[in-house]
């Protein structure tokens, strides 16, 4: 199970090779769908603007939870995490909350990426994703399908810094 976690959070988007599809249009309906999800529930969220390569924009939904007091985190830290994952419609599709993760930071998902260092040790976010900052086109079958926006709750146990 905890290796499959592993390889649930530590596979990055692919780029995708089928020249009809549209990063720019999905990327607006992931952004619609989150909004709808968080105006649904009453989340008020904080965005953050990503530029992607080629010039096209996304947003990245997030709550703070607790900033927590310990280690910030930089990419090429070792991450110690309790998470859940989840569709918008609520279903989970991993869950780490009992048992922990450790991993290098860069060697998640970019919607980790970012979240996370937003946070210190002891402290948790929220964070709703569109689907080019998890999975993206390909997805992670049989787990994620293509396209599909995600949230994951995570709160940061333990930093380790790269030296």
């Amino acid at each position: 199970m905890m290796a499959a976690l592993i390889a649930l959070l530590t596979t990055s988007c692919l780029k995708n090779s089928d020249n009809n599809f549209n990063q720019a249009l999905q990327n607006r309906l992931d952004d619609q769908a989150l909004q709808t999800y968080l105006a649904f529930h009453g989340i008020l969220a904080n965005r953050d603007t990503i530029l992607l390569l080629g010039g096209d924009t996304t947003y990245l939904y997030y709550v703070i939870d607790s900033v927590g007091s310990g280690d910030t985190v930089r990419l090429q830290d070792t991450i110690t995490v309790h998470f859940w994952g989840r569709f918008l419609n609520d279903s989970t599709f991993a869950k780490a909350d009992t048992t922990t993760l450790t991993t290098v930071l860069q060697n998640t998902i970019p919607a980790w990426q970012i979240g996370v260092q937003k946070i210190t040790a002891g402290g948790g976010i929220e964070i709703y994703a569109p689907s080019v900052l998890c999975y993206g086109y390909y997805g992670l079958p049989p787990i994620i399908p293509s396209n599909t926006p995600l949230i994951y709750s995570i709160q940061l146990l333990d930093v380790k810094h790269a030296h």
